[in-house]
């Protein structure tokens, strides 16, 4: 979609955006000059973005936590916890446990509270990675880490509603570090771009790849390889910001793409949606989902119901350029204190 809103609408969201914008503008401002920030007594690594929608940032917040680790240091992950009925229960808090063994999650709307509660209750975390913290900035941070989709240029993006935006790009002047995600390799003009804007160029370049496929059906799961999907015929449903990437990965893996179901970023699964996969399924291969789809899909469908397989691609993410350096920045922050 070039927009949040259908095109009739833009005579409506251009003016709204611009509202938006300003709005945006003097919050960042009332936080620059200091007001109702907190520190809490631990390091604080910050993975936002600019845009909505997915950019990357859970495989990075997962990339940084197993860096962390491999330096004898102990990162628990703290997040809102977006459109979950039970916290804990948020998928994405749930997808980093599956990824990420023995992680603790700290999950709250109000992750000033959440973050002291834990430390009062004598919580072991000796720091924080804050998933999607560039705009919650009652927390003060020690670094400011921001993700920028190089498949979806934010340069050539309008804000929120005309446009995907949360914030203009000059808020990338208070960033720490940029990551560039879904890039092959450097791009120097685009580099050149964020210098312009952010003062210094991307600090690394990032890619994702699957490394698999978990089949799940009424008798378990099971490990296939990618070269399963070649050939097959599936129904995607995807709850994710930006799907795109999904469709495209699976089209060069020379899957057949027969239904696509729309669902938001988070959504969870209706009644209607699990009706509409059960008829589905006598008719694919296979419905295809993310790890975050599957999380919640699971306690609510009945595999026994449906006539294919759900599969589950293995996302890995690939540092291309500047693994060092970004790696150097994560642990910079203890040096400072």
């Amino acid at each position: 979609m070039r927009t949040p809103l259908p095109s009739w609408l833009d005579f409506f969201a251009i003016p709204a955006s611009w509202l938006y914008g300003k709005i945006v503008g003097i919050r960042n401002c009332y936080y620059d000059r200091g007001k109702n920030v907190h520190t809490v007594g631990r390091p604080v690594i910050a993975v936002g973005n600019l845009t909505v929608g997915g950019t990357g940032k859970t495989p990075l917040v997962t990339w940084i936590v197993r860096r962390l680790r491999k330096h004898g240091h102990n990162p628990a992950i703290v997040m809102r916890g977006y459109a979950a009925v039970e916290l804990e229960c948020a998928d994405e808090a749930v997808e980093y446990r599956q990824r990420l063994h023995d992680i603790e999650v700290i999950v709250g709307a109000d992750r000033v509270e959440t973050v002291n509660e834990y430390i009062a209750n004598g919580g072991e975390a000796d720091c924080f990675v804050m998933d999607d913290g560039f705009q919650h900035r009652r927390i003060a941070r020690d670094l400011d880490i921001v993700v920028m989709d190089y498949l979806r240029d934010p340069f050539k993006q309008r804000m929120l509603p005309a446009g995907w935006l949360r914030e203009p790009v000059i808020g990338l002047k208070r960033a720490d570090a940029v990551v560039v995600s879904h890039a092959q390799r450097i791009n120097p003009d685009f580099a050149q771009v964020v210098e312009n804007v952010s003062g210094y160029p991307p600090v690394a370049w990032t890619t994702h790849h699957w490394s698999g496929l978990e089949l799940h059906d009424e008798t378990g799961t099971y490990i296939k390889t990618l070269d399963w999907l070649t050939g097959r015929s599936v129904a995607v449903r995807l709850g994710i910001g930006y799907p795109g990437s999904v469709i495209e990965a699976l089209v060069r893996l020379g899957a057949k793409i027969s239904s696509q179901m729309d669902a938001g970023d988070h959504q969870p699964f209706s009644n209607e949606e699990i009706a509409e996969l059960t008829t589905i399924s006598p008719k694919v291969d296979a419905i295809v989902m993310t790890l975050k789809d599957w999380v919640k899909a699971k306690d609510v469908i009945d595999l026994k119901s449906l006539q294919c397989p759900i599969i589950v691609p293995t996302l890995e993410l690939e540092v291309v350029d500047g693994a060092q350096a970004l790696e150097a920045k994560l642990l910079s922050v203890f040096k400072i204190r």
